[in-house]
């Protein structure tokens, strides 16, 4: 077997800067901590098993404390951070069983929002997803997969939109942290269907311009997959398996409470 790719681990004041703060959006400036880290995390340049330390967080921000704890409490709240009692917080590993669930949270709510716009989309509705898939196609010609990746948020953020159901995407953008974290690690390792998603993109958009909600769901199951998909996904690649046992295996001990390291020493 090739060698194992081994993601770096930048120094913080690398990964975050004060420059990173918009001063604007919701939640204020706990909103925009927990914005910039969770993206870390996501994008997988924040690795599993890092410590966070509280202190070098706000220092990189130059930020006070507070904002940085809500930060931390809400990113472990939806299991991207794990806080260890006398033992620090960590980037939390990937979790195989998080990201089945996460998995199926999502397939069942898009595609109720699929059939909702399919039945409720207007004019302007089909405009904006007709010029994301678009635009998707100009990023996948010049390879910029970052600016695929999220014009695809884009897209799936549409549909609910289209559904009259805006407020429902949020939901679903906070339960699929681990399902986003694994499909930038698929990158990484080069597992990519970005001709396929642009086609099931498309087939998506003629579905709800059809006003067939069945169509609808019909194209977006297709296009998501199933629990069973996924962990096909995941089995034919043995690298991204091997990476995922190393860097939890690593992670696991990191995690481990000070006093206990300390007794069995």
């Amino acid at each position: 077997m090739s060698e194992l790719v081994e993601l770096p681990s930048l120094p913080l004041t690398e990964l975050l800067s004060p420059a990173a703060l918009t001063g604007g959006g919701s939640g204020g400036m706990a909103g925009e901590v927990y914005r910039l880290l969770r993206q870390l995390i996501i994008e997988v340049k924040l690795l599993p098993g890092r410590a966070l330390s509280e202190k070098e967080v706000a220092a990189a921000l130059s930020v006070s404390k507070t904002p940085v704890r809500e930060a931390i409490i809400r990113l472990a709240e939806e299991g991207l951070l794990t806080v260890v009692p006398k033992g620090g917080t960590y980037v939390a590993p990937i979790d195989i069983q998080r990201y089945m669930e996460a998995v199926f949270v999502r397939v069942r709510l898009e595609e109720s929002a699929a059939m909702g716009a399919a039945r409720r989309h207007s004019f302007e509705d089909l405009g904006r997803l007709d010029m994301c898939v678009a635009m998707q196609v100009e990023a996948a010609r010049s390879e910029d997969f970052a600016a695929f990746f999220q014009l695809d948020e884009d897209f799936h953020r549409d549909i609910f939109v289209a559904a009259r159901l805006p407020g429902v995407w949020t939901i679903v953008n906070q339960a699929k942290g681990e399902v986003d974290r694994m499909r930038h690690l698929k990158r990484v390792f080069a597992v990519r269907r970005t001709e396929d998603v642009i086609k099931e993109h498309k087939a998506i958009v003629d579905a709800i311009r059809s006003g067939d909600p069945a169509r609808a769901r019909e194209a977006l199951v297709a296009h998501l997959g199933s629990l069973e998909s996924k962990l096909g996904e995941l089995s034919g690649n043995p690298k991204l398996w091997s990476y995922i046992e190393k860097i939890n295996t690593r992670s696991g001990r990191k995690r481990a409470p000070r006093h206990a390291a300390s007794s069995t020493a």
